[in-house]
């Protein structure tokens, strides 16, 4: 009995470490969604933007959440993704994500902008932030990038963007998160 009690101990002492710091939604919508009154300003000067063959869009652009009831600000990339079926969200990546997106964005993803693969094999680099999921494959001499969002830490595999030619436009996307920084 008393190892039992043990036992639910250590599990419940772990279950509510892990809810408490396994954040699933960016600290930018916690902010927005606890906040009473909000205030958003969008920067639409500084965006990066890949559409598909289908007119889908995804739209990356810096914003400011205020709270204006207790004056507090912060900062984030807001991603916007509009896709044929009338779906549209938003997901936003927090500044202390961005510079391990742009690291991600330099380090694997421009260097192997022109990159191939022999038959039969796949290249896939795969960046996760809180509320996104970037991914960029290469498979023989064709590249392709693609978004998903996420719902309190779940990945949306339903509804997601995809394109092959708007990989070029990789390094806007680099040069609009450098200048946020």
């Amino acid at each position: 009995m008393k190892f039992n009690l043990i036992i639910f101990l250590l599990l419940t002492t772990i279950s509510i470490s892990y809810s408490q710091n396994g954040k699933t939604n960016s600290e930018t919508r916690q902010f927005i969604e606890n906040a009473e009154i909000t205030q958003i300003n969008k920067d639409w000067n500084i965006k990066a933007d890949f559409r598909s063959g289908l007119n889908e869009v995804v739209s990356f652009f810096p914003v400011e959440a205020i709270d204006l009831k207790l004056n507090k600000k912060v900062k984030s990339v807001q991603v916007d993704m509009g896709l044929t079926n009338n779906y549209f969200k938003s997901s936003w990546i927090d500044l202390n994500e961005v510079d391990e997106f742009i690291l991600f964005i330099e380090q694997y993803v421009i260097p192997n902008l022109k990159d191939k693969t022999d038959r039969n094999q796949s290249t896939k680099y795969i960046f996760n932030s809180r509320e996104i999921t970037f991914s960029f494959y290469i498979e023989k001499s064709s590249r392709r990038i693609s978004i998903y969002l996420k719902d309190d830490g779940v990945t949306d595999y339903n509804y997601y963007f995809w394109t092959e030619t708007q990989v070029n436009k990789i390094p806007e996307l680099l040069t609009m998160l450098k200048e946020i920084r």
